[in-house]
């Protein structure tokens, strides 16, 4: 089976998640850091969901009871983290039905979708996948990659997204055509000592920046 790779944007977006041990606690953990909306059914909650539901009350609904079908009605994403085949398949069934990916944790049968191994930092995100076969490699080779991943990555992303947006809506760059932007901002990302620079460079001096790397390309 091949997968189709995506990011999606989960702020404001209503998801369910069936089940309230750990696995459930690090999916409500990693949904609220991506902005989402959470119903989270189950019949117990361990403390980590308890404690998330009372700091993000607008954010966060419980309903402690079994999964009830319709329980998955509006929502733009599922996930089933119940040790219950039975449930899951249920779940998924419904959530076929309504036309709803799903996610059902270590029962790839009962998935629409499978969550990659990743790590997040800032604007910086890196998924790694094995397709639901075996998440246990997926997560060590990411702790692998992740060595090589700068520390400072999130803080050069801020530099280069503000760098972007100086090419794209400054008028001293206006004459300049999409292509010549753009190999700018490759010669950065390409040199290490100009990834330091533009690290270091304050707004005020980034426009400077930006034009002395123009002359190099020139």
């Amino acid at each position: 089976m091949k997968l189709y790779p995506i990011m999606v944007n989960m702020n404001s977006k209503p998801a369910v998640i069936i089940g309230g041990g750990e696995v459930a606690a690090r999916k409500v953990s990693d949904l609220l850091e991506a902005g989402a909306m959470l119903k989270v059914i189950s019949p117990e909650f361990n403390d980590e969901i308890i404690k998330a539901a009372g700091l993000y009350s607008d954010k966060v609904v419980l309903l402690k009871r079994k999964y009830e079908k319709n329980d998955l009605n509006g929502a733009f994403l599922v996930f089933s983290a119940t040790n219950d085949s039975a449930v899951n398949a249920d779940v998924f069934r419904e959530a076929e039905d309504l036309g709803i990916l799903i996610n059902a944790v270590d029962d790839p049968p009962n998935c629409s979708f499978y969550v990659p191994s990743f790590v997040r930092k800032g604007d910086f995100l890196f998924a790694l996948s094995t397709g639901g076969a075996s998440p246990a490699m997926a997560a060590r080779l990411r702790r692998e990659i992740e060595k090589h991943i700068p520390e400072d990555i999130d803080l050069v992303l801020e530099k280069l997204k503000k760098a972007r947006a100086l090419l794209k809506e400054e008028e001293c760059f206006s004459c300049m055509e999409s292509s010549d932007r753009g190999k700018i901002l490759k010669k950065i990302v390409s040199d290490d000592k100009l990834l330091e620079s533009i690290n270091s460079c304050s707004d005020d001096d980034m426009i400077d920046f930006l034009f002395d790397v123009k002359d190099s390309c020139d």
